[in-house]
């Protein structure tokens, strides 16, 4: 008997289901029993590969075909058996990775950057980790940030890094198996995608010193503490650096996530969009009256986005608008829906800012279907 590459006791960690699940994600198909294992078949480039997994993680020989199954992955994807063994334990694992680019030697780090990096990465996660939990998107985040945030970053790991420049691995496990949080990690990790991509299109989209982009996209949780989060992961020197996720082979993500790059042409302009957003004006109480004209809720985010046409009563002053946002919870999402299907108006209050281009409430305080006016 062959001893197996890495130790009995690893390889015994890893869970049958975790092979399983990673298996099947991976597209093999279970055939039938043979001896005291299982037959798995996966057709390759016309060919049909073939696994033996141990029907049982009690059996003396457990490690010995964990062992065989790892050495036929890595033989089939191309892939080191270390990596092999890191995706079988990460199964209910969600993977967020940070790709930096410095100056020096690949697979190393300036350590006053290594430093800068981590801590950026640690505040773009309580970025929108904040973002995630709260009813409210500000241009600016509380410094005291609600224990729900704080929880979710307390579940998250930072990995060993991984090939590539210099690679950070961030680590965060799916709830267990029938417990469903309020919010998870893995609900933060959708919501830094969504707010990552919308900076990125924000500094695409800024000509001379406009800043407005950025602040129409406070709603998608771009903020000045995520805008600063990111300037930090390029460095003192602005290097490039690039954001990946890969998802828990476990509990697949349906949409596209796809990488985003930061490079030196955007990283300046996102951190100039961040102190834009330092002074952005402060919100005012308002009423706001108008049908609904569009609705749009993503997957990845727990707020919906409606968009009314009608009349702005704030500080006084009484105007007329074609653009109003309004991010709403699932129970008023679902009032806008039943006022957009019915040809109702909603009348909304709560505090009001203003990009130039759009008005948008920032936080609907009442939310009022009003009666359809007699014909």
């Amino acid at each position: 008997m062959t001893r197996p590459q890495f130790s009995y006791e690893l390889l015994a960690t890893i869970q049958l289901a975790d092979i399983v699940t990673y298996l099947h994600a991976a597209g093999w198909r279970e055939g039938g029993p043979y001896s005291r294992s299982v037959v798995w078949r996966l057709t390759v480039d016309g060919d049909e590969a073939e696994l033996l997994v141990p029907a049982d993680p009690k059996l003396r020989d457990y490690a010995n075909g964990v062992s065989d199954i790892v050495e036929t992955l890595a033989l089939v994807e191309n892939r080191t058996p270390q990596e092999i063994v890191r995706d079988l334990r990460s199964a209910r694992v969600d993977v967020h990775y940070v790709r930096t680019i410095p100056d020096g030697p690949s697979g190393t780090i300036a350590l006053s950057e290594g430093l800068r990096a981590v801590q950026g990465t640690h505040d773009l996660l309580m970025a929108a980790a904040t973002s995630t939990v709260s009813p409210i998107r500000p241009s600016v985040l509380p410094s005291s940030k609600p224990d729900a945030a704080k929880a979710i970053i307390s579940n998250i790991r930072l990995g060993q890094t991984g090939e590539g420049s210099y690679v950070f691995r961030i680590e965060s496990p799916l709830p267990e198996a029938g417990v469903t949080p309020l919010y998870s990690s893995r609900d933060a990790l959708l919501h830094l995608h969504q707010a990552a991509t919308s900076a990125l299109e924000a500094a695409e989209l800024v000509r001379g010193d406009d800043y407005t982009a950025f602040a129409e996209r406070i709603g998608d949780g771009v903020s000045a503490n995520l805008c600063e989060a990111l300037t930090n992961l390029g460095g003192q020197r602005q290097s490039t650096f690039e954001l990946s996720f890969s998802w828990a082979p476990a509990s697949p993500v349906a949409i596209d996530t796809p990488l985003l790059r930061f490079d030196s042409r955007t990283i300046p302009v996102i951190k100039r969009g961040g102190k834009f957003l330092r002074k952005y004006p402060t919100v005012a109480a308002a009423t706001v009256t108008g049908r609904v004209v569009d609705l749009h809720r993503t997957p990845t985010d727990k707020l919906g986005k409606v968009q009314l046409s009608g009349i702005v009563d704030a500080e006084g002053k009484r105007r007329a608008e074609e653009r109003i946002v309004l991010r709403l919870g699932l129970r008023d999402y679902e009032t806008a829906v039943t006022a957009h299907r019915d040809g109702n108006e909603l009348r909304v209050t709560g505090p009001l800012r203003h990009t130039g281009r759009q008005s948008e409430v920032i936080q609907a305080e009442s939310v009022e279907v009003l009666p359809a006016s007699p014909q």
